[in-house]
């Protein structure tokens, strides 16, 4: 069962807040940024050839460097298969954000070197989340409860190998809203949780503990979700009666079942417990 009232959930993927607070081991978190890198200015761009020629042995001429070549724009809207979604780099066409679409660019910032596949995974997490996580705060909108209780989570591109050789390095951070193994279309709306949780957003979750849209089948809804206090991992052996407790004052009624961030989200910053509640059959 992925929650419980008296012992510890089976295991099952972190939670959703989780994701979104402690970088969850996605494929896709291949992108960084840093303190004061800032967009390029037209002078850095677009160097001129006069001033910096530049040519190969066999006399052919090379393109000056261009750090935002192929960039996406923010605010444009793609349509994604959940595997596209997970490879670092995507050539996917932009689709109107009026029609059915998977992800919006949040954030397109520049890094002082290219991002590229030898880049350490943990330089591209720590860039990553100085950059994306302010860029989806402010596109999913709400409130912390309304975030942490939605599947929307962000992912980061970064420049094809044919940009990289034309001297493209920006990173790419795009909102998505995974449910299970499958992505879930997004509203057109910025930002995307103004009027609230759609329940097509909403986490909800399946027997063997899968975050799933709520307007899929489902066991459990994730009603409410509150802060722990001190720093120690709340262990379900000594934590069951205040975590109980406390759902129940949010949730105005039965406790319900409650559910940890993972051990691994409790290290890197989420200190989230979620309040479940059982969906009537």
């Amino acid at each position: 069962m992925p929650a419980h009232r008296h012992r510890h959930r089976p295991a099952a993927p972190a939670p959703r807040l989780a994701r979104a607070l402690a970088l969850p081991l996605v494929v896709a978190l291949l992108v960084a940024g840093c303190g004061k890198d800032e967009k390029p200015k037209a002078d850095e761009k677009e160097t001129s050839a006069a001033a910096e020629p530049s040519a190969s042995q066999s006399g052919e001429e090379k393109a000056a460097p261009d750090p935002g070549y192929g960039a996406p724009e923010v605010g444009r809207c793609y349509r994604l298969s959940p595997a596209q979604s997970l490879s670092p780099v995507t050539s996917k066409a932009r689709v109107s954000c009026d029609s059915k679409h998977t992800n919006v660019v949040a954030h397109v910032g520049y890094v002082p070197k290219a991002v590229t596949a030898n880049t350490p995974l943990a330089k591209r997490r720590a860039i990553g989340k100085r950059q994306c996580e302010p860029a989806y705060r402010k596109l999913a909108g709400g409130t912390v409860s309304d975030r942490a209780t939605s599947l929307l989570t962000w992912t980061l591109f970064t420049p094809s190998r044919a940009q990289l050789k034309r001297g493209a390095r920006w990173i790419r951070c795009d909102v998505i809203a995974r449910s299970g193994d499958e992505l879930v279309s997004l509203p057109n709306a910025k930002p995307l949780l103004e009027k609230g949780v759609p329940e097509s957003l909403r986490v909800c979750q399946t027997a063997a503990g899968i975050d799933v849209s709520c307007s899929r089948p489902h066991v459990f809804r994730v009603e409410a979700v509150y802060a722990a206090s001190g720093t120690a991992y709340p262990d379900p052996s000594r934590y069951t009666a205040a975590a109980r407790t406390r759902c129940k004052e949010l949730m105005g009624g039965a406790g319900g079942y409650w559910q940890p961030p993972s051990k691994a989200g409790w290290k890197a910053g989420d200190h989230y417990v979620r309040c479940l509640s059982r969906a009537s059959s």
